[in-house]
């Protein structure tokens, strides 16, 4: 009686799973008349269709076209400091047009140049931007490449995100120039006296990733920049201070990126003839000392005159002589020039330099020497300053 029970609970289960497989997928149903194998056939039928129909409808997987990452990507920058952001990036497709970048979410940085620094190093290929901390928290930004291709209907692009980076600001001391450099030299330098109180120290320097246009110094009463210009990684520029005439040295410091420290600059102090600047007791004063040195070439002059017809030995006759060009050419008049109106005064001769004059009026003043482009004129009110060629007027 057991063994019958169990066969009956077992055939109820086996028919109970047939009709749960066939029956409520909708796949098949066995009819009462329709044998065993008719259903299974159908089942298989139907589900073959039902296969297919689901591949059918199963969306395309559209393969990747651009592999792009940063490379070396900086992990702690300086409030001012320049810095690159460089793309890797590997393209599977050959035949695109044109690659085109755009910038988004960014924070406390600006780019500097619109161009880009293309290298390819196969299969890979490296973009480079240069940018600038300008704030104290930064995010590099969000990339978005597009490749362009022949036909201008296509277009795909990739986008790569940004990150944010840690910031620190430095504690220079008083000297600091408020420029950051991997490598700072000084080309040259010139001192003239810029009134009885100042002199104008004015230098020109080049630097390697550097922001030379922040340049400014505390102990100067006057500066600017003369003359800037910038080819990343690449920069060189003119700069100019008025300074105490106390100071017998211009010193200053930059923070060295590859040392991560405090470099020391040190300019000497040299005051020149040759003042540029605006100086009111620049008359009397010029004049005064062509006097003396008339007075001094004279009596040379003589003194070898005087020896010539004692020893009639030539040599003494070079000393009377040459007194006498010397005498000559202080004696010359001043050269006179026309500065035509509106013409604007510089401090010194330079392409871009300040100008801290504009003349109202037409006039005619002496000249006091000329540079390539530049004449070097006293204006009505005294003050000396740098005139272009181009506004000399014709008497």
């Amino acid at each position: 009686m057991r063994f019958f029970l169990l066969f009956l609970v077992s055939f109820t289960l086996a028919y109970a799973d047939l009709q749960s497989l066939l029956s409520p997928t909708g796949f098949a149903k066995i009819d009462e008349n329709q044998t065993f194998q008719e259903a299974q056939e159908a089942h298989e039928e139907i589900s073959e269709e039902d296969l297919f129909q689901n591949i059918e409808e199963k969306p395309d997987i559209e393969a990747k076209l651009l592999y792009q990452s940063y490379f070396n990507p900086p992990e702690k920058l300086f409030k001012g400091q320049i810095f690159t952001i460089t793309i890797k990036a590997l393209s599977a497709q050959k035949d695109y047009e044109s690659m085109n970048y755009s910038f988004s979410k960014a924070r406390g940085i600006k780019r500097l140049n619109k161009d880009k620094e293309h290298h390819i190093q196969e299969p890979y290929f490296y973009d480079t931007f240069y940018f600038q901390v300008i704030g104290s928290s930064v995010r590099t930004p969000d990339v978005k490449t597009s490749l362009v291709f022949s036909d201008l209907t296509d277009t795909r692009y990739e986008t790569l995100f940004g990150k944010s980076i840690q910031t620190v600001r430095l504690n220079p001391e008083k000297d600091f120039s408020k420029v950051l450099a991997d490598k700072l030299n000084i080309l040259d330098y010139k001192t003239s006296q810029y009134d009885n109180q100042h002199n104008i120290v004015v230098f020109s320097a080049e630097a390697t990733m550097a922001n030379l246009n922040d340049f400014s110094l505390h102990i100067a009463n006057k500066e600017g920049i003369d003359s800037y210009e910038e080819n990343m990684p690449y920069s060189n520029f003119t700069y100019y201070a008025v300074v105490s005439k106390q100071l017998n040295e211009l010193k200053f410091s930059y923070f060295n990126l590859k040392t991560r420290h405090f470099k020391d600059v040190v300019i000497p102090i040299i005051v020149s003839n040759d003042r540029v600047s605006t100086q009111t007791d620049l008359a009397p004063t010029q004049n005064t000392h062509a006097f003396k040195k008339m007075l001094l070439a004279g009596a040379v002059s003589i003194f070898g005159l005087l020896l010539f017809i004692l020893r009639r030995n030539k040599f003494y006759l070079i000393i009377f002589i040459l007194p006498l060009f010397f005498i000559a050419k202080l004696a010359v008049p001043i050269k006179h020039v026309c500065i035509k109106e509106d013409s604007n005064i510089y401090l010194l001769p330079m392409k871009g330099g300040t100008i801290f004059e504009r003349v109202p009026f037409r006039f005619s003043t002496e000249e006091l020497g000329s540079v390539e482009g530049f004449k070097k004129i006293r204006m009505q009110n005294k003050q000396i300053g740098w005139v272009k060629n181009e506004n000399i007027c014709k008497y």
